[in-house]
């Protein structure tokens, strides 16, 4: 440290010490302008609240929508996603058999047996982004075909070591468990965290990578979707899956990512979505009470000029979903019945596929109920 830096640090905690930093820091000053500025001005959060709630293009009073009106909202939601997110070339519609063409390579790197299930340890290469992500294959006793389903990690310190590893994390180990249930599952590791922290085995390095990337020109949300659609093919393609029936699930972030994934590929059939049940912007919040958009990984660019997020996972409809929240979750209790669980009720009534939508409120907080979880995709992927 250079002498006069050294100099400069002294004296201003000198004037932190005295209480007089600076001339008038923390003091009330003479303010002329105030009297004429204040009725005439807003504060810019107001202004960007308002602009919100009147030039957003859709909201909850719009839905239910009639079948053509809601082809024109899913077409677009999806749409924009894609490119929003420059993941054109990463939708999979209408795919054929096991063929993929998606840009990854995926290595095994392992097999052991662990929790008294198969794991198959993989190392999936994306040349785009430069990211090697690692996913965990847990497979169910025999040699048959079986359905299958994506597990997406929600946030943690631990991410993938939450689903495959820790069985009672807030995540419930719910790779093994849907293993141990006759299913294939793929849990996946959320790219800032876990094994791709700066600890390698356990760390979040969430806010870092975000803001540089965003910094780049591209968001956190690309990439993570980047790495679950190619669990989605390595499913597909895995000689123990029946690729005809893949199912995604995860709680938290890992909700939102299981919806998203399924809004981009047409591998996925049917979603178990226990994501956070709140808002981006909370109906009738003040600029005052307003906090802003804390959690990064959420941000879309683009996405809620078009509509808050409850709406963007309605896009998925009328497929098969199941969603839900727990009831000690507290912001998801208050927000979920109303923008999430009555709306998309509405929604799939409205579209003649009522039975394909359900909604459980768990006792817990914002945890993964994985018996529920089973018992779904039981019932909507074995035939």
């Amino acid at each position: 440290m250079s002498n006069w830096f050294a100099v400069l640090i002294f004296v201003a905690w000198g004037c932190l010490v005295s209480g007089s930093a600076a001339p008038g820091w923390g003091e009330e000053i003479d303010d002329p302008l105030a009297a004429i500025l204040e009725p005439e001005l807003k504060p810019a959060i107001q202004v960007l609240l308002d602009t919100y709630r009147t030039q957003r293009r859709y909201s909850d009073e719009d839905f239910p929508l009639g079948p053509e009106r809601y082809g024109q909202f899913r077409t677009e939601i999806v749409s924009r996603l894609a490119a929003t997110l420059r993941l054109e070339d990463w939708v999979v519609r209408d795919p054929q058999g096991k063929k993929s063409r998606l840009g990854f390579r995926d290595r095994v790197l392992a097999e052991i047996e662990h929790h008294g299930v198969r794991m198959e340890i993989h190392a999936v290469e994306f040349a785009e982004t430069g990211l090697v992500v690692p996913m965990v294959v847990c497979l169910p006793p025999g040699v048959q075909r079986c359905p299958a389903v994506c597990v997406f990690s929600g946030h943690s310190r631990n991410g993938l070591r939450d689903l495959v590893l820790d069985l009672e994390s807030y995540q419930r180990g719910a790779a093994v468990r849907l293993a141990r249930a006759g299913f294939v599952a793929i849990a996946v590791e959320k790219i800032d965290t876990g094994y791709l922290s700066r600890d390698g085995r356990s760390g979040i390095d969430e806010a870092e990578l975000a803001t540089t990337w965003l910094h780049w020109g591209r968001v956190t949300r690309s990439h993570q979707l980047m790495a679950c659609l190619a669990a989605s093919e390595i499913l597909a393609v895995h000689p123990r899956v029946d690729e005809t029936r893949i199912g995604a699930t995860g709680v938290s972030l890992g909700g939102w990512l299981s919806v998203q994934t399924a809004l981009l590929s047409d591998r996925i059939a049917a979603v178990a979505d226990f994501g956070r049940k709140t808002m981006s912007v909370s109906p009738n919040v003040s600029a005052a009470e307003y906090p802003g958009q804390l959690d990064l990984c959420h941000i879309l660019p683009g996405m809620l000029s078009l509509c808050d997020r409850n709406l963007l996972s309605l896009a998925y409809c009328p497929r098969p979903m199941l969603a839900g929240h727990g009831r000690k979750d507290t912001g998801s209790h208050r927000e979920g019945p109303v923008h999430y669980q009555q709306l998309y009720q509405s929604q799939y009534e409205k579209l003649g596929a009522a039975d394909r939508f359900a909604y459980h409120i768990h006792d817990g907080g914002d945890t993964m109920p994985t018996e529920v979880v089973i018992e779904y995709f039981a019932r909507v992927l074995r035939r």
